[in-house]
């Protein structure tokens, strides 16, 4: 989208890019939940065929050794972010612009 935005030739067109990127503030509350996915999700190696979802054996072993204890709830988000990672993967590879 990036790309796009610096290639858009009117500036109608740029305010419409630019409006599809602008995104609200990120809640500070869940910056840590974030990191945690993200921590996750970047050591999570995957099977020759590109990335896997997110296990519970990773989970496990970031909860023992990063010494964040997660509670069922912040599982159950770091799961909801994973499956949009793996559903913008997907349309992304649908519609590559």
């Amino acid at each position: 989208m990036q790309g796009q935005l610096s290639r858009s030739r009117t500036p109608e067109r740029k305010a419409e890019l630019e409006a599809e990127l602008a995104l609200p503030p990120f809640p500070e509350a869940l910056r840590y939940l974030w990191t945690a996915f993200r921590r996750i999700r970047s050591r999570n190696g995957g099977n020759g065929y590109g990335p896997t979802p997110i296990s519970w054996a990773d989970l496990d072993a970031f909860d023992r050794l990063s010494g964040l204890r997660l509670l069922p709830w912040e599982i159950e988000i770091i799961e909801v972010l994973d499956d949009a990672y793996f559903a913008a993967r997907h349309n992304q590879e649908d519609d590559p612009q």
